[in-house]
C-alpha cells in the first residue's frame, strides 16, 4: 500500500472516530454481572484521567456513586471537591458541609466540601464524607465513547466496602436523585431520563440509559411492555440502617396477590404507606429474594403449598433457610418458563394489569434434590411490606421512566421469546 494511501486511510479513520464521538448519543449501555457467592449485581465504570476501571454494586434505590479505590486514589489528578454553595452542591441535595485540613487535599479529605451520607445496604453502615467530581467515561449503544465531566460521587472510607461482593469497590445508585447515574447522563447529553434493566439468571445482562427502541430479538418485546405508575414514598427515611432512603426508591402500587387462580386474603392496609412511610411495595436489586411482611408471607406460602400439592402433585420437604417452603425436585416438571408450579401474580392498578412470576422466578434450586419458594419472611415490622428482590427481577425487561414516573415491564422473557434468548442480547 502506498504511503499516500495509508495517510488517506488514517485521516479517514481519525475523522470517522471524531465525528462518531461528536454525534449526540441516543442511549448508553452498562453491563450487569452477578457475583455467585453474595448474589449481588454489579457493573463496571471508568472514571478519572486514567479511566480507572471499577466494579461497583448496582443499587436501584441508591442516591449516588460512592467507592474507595487505591488505584483511583493514586492517579486522582483530575479529582475536584464539590464546594459548598455551588450549583452542583445544590442539586446534590447533600447534608451539610465538611471541613478537612489535610495538606495537600486528597479525595475524601478536602476543605469546605459539600457532603452527604453514603449508605451500604448490606451492613447498614453509613459514611459521612465530602462529595467530589471527576470525568466518567461511558459507552453509547452504538459503540462510540463519550465523557461526562464533573460527574459527582463520594470517595468513601474503606470500611464502607464491608459486605460488598468480592472485587467490587463501591456502589452506584439509580435512585430518584439529581446525581444518580441516569439523571447525570440525561442532563449532560440531553437524553430522556429513563433506564432499562435486563438482569440475566445466567450470564450477563445490560443496563440501557436513555430508552429504546430496543434491538432484535427485543424489538418485539417493546410492543408487549406493561405500564404501571411509579409511586413515590412521601416520607424520607434516610439514613436508617439497612433501609435506605425510601423517598428515592421506586415503589409500585400492588393491590392484591393471586396464587394460581386464588386471591390471597391480605391486610390491604399493608399495601399502602402509613403516616410514617411504612408499607407499600418497592423494587430492590440489593436483596437477592423478595421479602414480605410476615402475614403476607404466610398467606402466600400456605396457598402455594396447597395448590402445589392439590393441582401439581408436588411433594413438600423440610424447609431450607432462609426459605419457608421447599419441595422434592423429582416431583416438579420443567418447561420453558422453569419449574411447573402455581403462578404468582402481583395485581397492580386493575385486575387486568399484573406482574406474573413463573417457576423460573418463584423457585430457587438449593441442591439437586430440593427446590424452594424464593420468598423470604420479613417479620412483623418491616419498613416496606413487599420488597421485590433480584431473583424475581431476573429475565424481565424493566424500563424506569423517571420523568413520567412510569414502570414498563415485559412478560417473562422465556414465555414470549425464542428459547435461548437472554438478557446479554438486550441492546438498543
Amino acid at each position: 500500500m502506498s504511503p499516500s494511501l495509508l495517510i488517506s486511510l488514517f485521516s479517514f479513520l481519525v475523522l470517522f472516530s471524531v465525528s462518531n464521538a461528536a454525534t449526540k448519543p441516543r442511549a448508553f449501555i452498562f453491563p450487569i454481572k452477578k457475583e455467585s457467592t453474595t448474589l449481588q449485581y454489579y457493573t463496571t465504570i471508568q472514571i478519572g484521567a486514567n479511566s480507572t476501571s471499577l466494579d461497583v454494586v448496582i443499587d436501584l434505590g441508591g442516591k449516588f456513586l460512592w467507592f474507595n479505590s487505591a488505584e483511583y486514589f493514586a492517579a486522582a489528578s483530575t479529582y475536584r471537591p464539590i464546594r459548598c454553595g455551588t450549583k452542583l452542591c445544590q442539586i446534590s441535595n447533600g447534608v451539610g458541609c465538611v471541613f478537612c485540613f489535610l495538606s495537600p487535599p486528597v479525595p475524601g479529605c478536602t476543605n469546605n466540601t459539600c457532603s452527604d451520607y453514603a449508605h451500604n445496604p448490606f451492613t447498614g453502615t453509613l459514611g459521612y464524607s465530602g462529595l467530589g467530581e471527576d470525568t466518567l467515561h461511558v459507552q453509547a449503544t452504538n459503540g462510540a465513547k463519550y465523557v461526562s465531566p464533573h460527574f459527582p460521587f463520594q470517595f468513601s472510607d474503606p470500611v464502607l466496602k464491608e459486605g460488598l461482593a468480592p472485587g467490587t469497590q463501591g456502589l452506584i445508585g439509580l435512585g430518584r436523585t439529581n446525581i444518580a447515574l441516569q439523571a447525570q447522563l440525561s442532563s449532560r447529553f440531553n437524553i430522556p431520563q429513563k433506564f432499562a434493566l435486563c438482569i440475566s439468571s445466567s450470564g450477563d445482562g445490560n443496563i440501557i440509559i436513555g430508552g429504546g427502541p430496543y434491538k432484535a430479538p427485543f424489538q418485539e418485546i417493546s410492543k408487549s411492555l406493561i405500564s404501571t405508575p411509579l409511586i413515590k414514598n412521601p416520607v424520607e427515611t434516610y439514613p436508617t440502617e439497612k433501609v435506605g432512603n425510601s423517598s428515592v426508591e421506586y415503589f409500585i402500587n400492588v393491590k392484591s396477590i393471586i396464587v394460581g387462580n386464588k386471591a390471597l386474603l391480605l391486610n390491604t392496609t399493608l399495601l399502602s404507606f402509613d403516616k410514617n412511610g411504612n408499607g407499600g411495595t418497592n423494587l430492590r436489586t440489593v436483596r437477592p429474594y423478595t421479602i414480605l411482611h410476615r402475614s403476607i408471607f404466610r398467606a402466600l406460602v400456605n396457598e402455594f403449598v396447597k395448590e402445589a400439592a392439590a393441582i401439581y402433585n408436588i411433594k413438600r420437604v423440610a424447609s431450607v433457610a432462609p426459605f419457608g417452603a421447599c419441595f422434592d425436585s423429582k416431583t416438579i416438571a420443567n418447561s420453558k418458563t422453569g419449574p411447573v408450579v402455581p403462578t404468582i401474580d402481583l395485581v397492580l392498578q386493575s385486575k387486568k394489569v399484573y406482574w406474573r412470576f413463573y417457576g423460573a422466578n418463584s423457585m430457587v434450586k438449593v441442591n439437586n434434590d430440593v427446590l424452594c419458594l424464593g420468598f423470604v419472611d420479613g417479620g412483623l415490622d418491616p419498613v416496606t411490606s413487599i420488597s421485590i428482590g433480584g431473583h424475581q427481577l431476573e429475565n424481565y425487561v424493566l424500563e424506569f421512566d423517571v420523568t413520567s414516573s412510569i414502570l414498563r415491564f415485559s412478560p417473562s422473557i422465556p414465555s414470549i421469546l425464542p428459547s435461548g434468548t437472554s438478557c446479554s442480547q438486550f441492546k438498543a
